[in-house]
């Protein structure tokens, strides 16, 4: 649920005259009573114990004077969902006390004991689906409790076999349909159940908040028409799963809904895409708009101008002008405070225009930009912002460059470091690093509220960084390491990092590797994990999932071993079974093509898949299929969802005449979209 946390979030922002709950009594009350419940019906060992064994940041010296096993142990997953609450009727919290003499006493409650008010608050960190399956039955009051027509729903709908679906859309869902505020759907299939036929979604008269996650373009444009019913509906999030032809007609759409204040929105469209006709009138009610579709500069000009009350703006991908300035008429926005924008090939004498019109009462700007030198000019951004911004509380830049002279890299030192810069405290570094014949130059803000993503860039030539220093990391959520040298020789840390992606080479041993990992981040709160390069063998893999036990999306380039004859050999291997046992990976991606061999030793290794996305050979097809869809397979009881990520009309055909021979499934679904397959069953 963590995109509808950052979503309400977001929300709150927007409507500052609106109450907020205190998230955080709130959020430790939920995670403390969840964590508490699970720890009663599990064996692992407690958290407290567990982050007692790993250091939160060791020293350079202690760890490569250190072995591995002190550093990391052998951990155990923190197990802090709340989804795995199992037997209801014995479900109770502990309270630990520690005396002077590290002596505890537990002290227990019954949950049947709290007030209404506090279950409320717990009930609302939890979906309501694991609600239903864990407090349905254990006794009159909450059978009651949850029938009561004043408590409000909230569905979040992803990962599900269906037959669970068809239980959940029977039995919790429709029966509850006035009492729901918001709805999360991101599995393509579930989209179009739940809202078919369209004038379904008119009877959600509470409905507050509608995120619509993979949905096709041919549900969404009667959807919409009805959504201007829904009075209530202050929050919109769309992700197309298909290209637009019509954008004009979309827009239009989104909006006419009357009292939408939050939307997302997230595209593809065709180069020719018919575009939006300029608003004579700005109409729309939306205050914060995010938007991630590559479009023009004039496309942004008429987009604004249908939202006169807008405050925040995030656009991504924005490209250069189609020549037709003339055309756009003056735009008053008023109440614009945030703005966000990330530009493809758009030069400062095409950005500096919006500025001049549009960003008057702007207070925070952040802009992530390339390839034109003219985003250095530190006198030109302080005329700017002194004559047009003077509002400006936070100026966040993030400019990427290509140079092959090597006094580019060296004049950045004496750049933005003239009285006004001080003044505001704004700061900046940069980061200079080889491609080939090239110095590829990374430019960037250091305050406080630096960006959730950071890259570590390979081979930085540090004697080019005089002002290479950090801000606070604490932040950063997700960490991409491009390469060994740059993980050997990096000084930060990210104590809140639970998202990390490696790429290019990694080719010392694996010990090494997690020893340095650990280092820069906590591998044991990690709960996603990308692989992109080519030489991470995936025994290398298995030995890193050993040290990330929380992981469960994972995504590789490939599969192949060190050795290739040692696919038996490794099944074999202590650390095979151990990580087969413990890890908690539901969702797995391999970037290249997968042989047979390479699906049974996933599906061995990950018991809890619930989706696969993969490429197969043609020959490998029927084989790979028939082992992940066989019925009375323990490996994959949990699997209920597959992408083929090249798919045709013909491989279709052919899933469809195996699953039928073989018996394979009783009840599913088949899509191909835009050469992708998709089953579901």
């Amino acid at each position: 649920m963590q995109q509808i946390r950052e979503q309400e979030q977001a929300e709150a922002n927007t409507r500052s005259s609106s109450s907020v709950l205190p998230s955080t009594t709130l959020h430790n009350t939920a995670t403390s009573t969840a964590s508490n419940v699970e720890r009663i019906h599990s064996s692992n060992t407690p958290n407290s114990e567990l982050n007692a064994k790993i250091p939160a940041k060791p020293t350079v010296e202690k760890t490569k004077a250190a072995k591995l096993a002190p550093i990391i142990p052998s951990p155990e997953p923190m197990q802090t969902s709340a989804t795995t609450l199992t037997n209801p009727c014995a479900l109770c919290m502990s309270e630990e006390k520690l005396d002077s003499k590290s002596s505890s006493r537990k002290f227990y409650t019954h949950l049947e004991d709290l007030s209404n008010e506090v279950i409320y608050e717990i009930f609302d960190y939890l979906d309501i689906y694991h609600i239903y399956e864990a407090f349905s039955n254990p006794n009159k009051r909450f059978d009651n409790f949850l029938a009561s027509s004043t408590f409000p729903i909230k569905i979040n709908i992803s990962l599900m076999s269906k037959s669970n679906f068809q239980r959940y859309y029977t039995n919790i869902l429709m029966p509850n349909k006035h009492r729901i505020t918001s709805i999360y759907l991101s599995n393509l299939f579930i989209v179009d159940r739940v809202c078919s036929p369209p004038r379904i979604i008119l009877t959600f008269v509470q409905l507050e908040r509608l995120i619509l996650d993979n949905i096709q373009l041919k549900y969404l444009q009667n959807i919409l028409n009805h959504l201007i019913s829904l009075f209530n509906l202050h929050s919109l999030t769309i992700s197309l799963i298909d290209k637009i032809q019509n954008k004009n007609n979309f827009y239009r759409s989104i909006f006419r809904l009357p009292t939408l204040k939050y939307c997302k929105l997230s595209f593809e469209s065709y180069v020719r895409a018919k575009p939006l006709l300029i608003s004579s009138n700005g109409c729309s009610s939306i205050e914060h708009l995010i938007i991630h579709n590559e479009s023009t500069l004039d496309e942004f000009r008429i987009v604004l101008s249908y939202l006169p009350q807008l405050r925040r703006l995030y656009w991504n991908k924005l490209c250069r002008f189609n020549n037709k300035q003339d055309e756009l008429r003056e735009i008053t926005l008023k109440y614009l405070k945030h703005v966000s924008l990330q530009f493809k090939y758009i030069y400062f004498d095409q950005f500096e225009p919006l500025i001049i019109d549009l960003f008057h009462q702007v207070e925070v700007l952040r802009i992530s930009t390339s390839f034109d030198r003219s985003y250095f000019d530190a006198n030109r951004w302080e005329r700017l912002i002194s004559s047009y911004m003077p509002h400006l509380r936070i100026f966040d830049i993030q400019h990427n460059d290509n140079s092959h002279d090597q006094m580019t890299c060296n004049n950045l030192n004496n750049l933005f470091i003239s009285s006004f810069w001080l003044q505001h405290q704004w700061f900046f570094t940069h980061q200079c690093y080889s491609r080939g014949n090239w110095k590829q130059i990374n430019f960037y803000s250091t305050n406080p509220y630096r960006r959730k993503h950071y890259t570590i860039y390979d081979e930085i030539e540090k004697e080019n960084c005089l002002h290479n220093q950090e801000a606070n990391l604490d932040l950063v959520d997700h960490v991409h390491i491009q390469g060994e040298k740059t993980m050997l020789s990096c000084l930060n840390y990210f104590p809140n990092a639970t998202n990390l992606t490696l790429s290019h080479s990694f080719n010392k041993s694996i010990d090494e590797t997690i020893i340095n990992l650990n280092r820069i981040l906590p591998l044991i709160q990690l709960t996603k994990l990308s692989i992109d390069c080519d030489g991470f063998s995936f025994d290398k893999v298995i030995e890193l999932i050993h040290f990330t036990p929380n992981i469960h999306t994972l995504k590789v380039y490939s599969m192949n071993l060190y050795k290739i004859d040692s696919i038996l050999s490794i099944q074999k291997s202590k650390i095979f079974l151990l990580v087969s046992n413990r890890n908690l990976i539901k969702n797995f991606t391999i970037d290249n093509r997968c042989t047979f061999e390479q699906a049974k030793l996933l599906i061995n290794l990950c018991h809890r898949l619930e989706h696969i996305n993969i490429d197969i050979l043609w020959q490998d097809f029927e084989s790979i299929l028939q082992l992940l869809l066989t019925k009375n397979n323990n490996n994959t009881c949990h699997l209920c969802s597959l992408r083929l990520k090249y798919g045709s009309k013909r491989m279709r055909k052919k899933l469809e005449k195996l699953i039928k021979s073989k018996n394979l499934l009783d009840n599913y679904s088949i899509k191909l979209i835009r050469s992708k397959l998709y089953l579901w069953w």
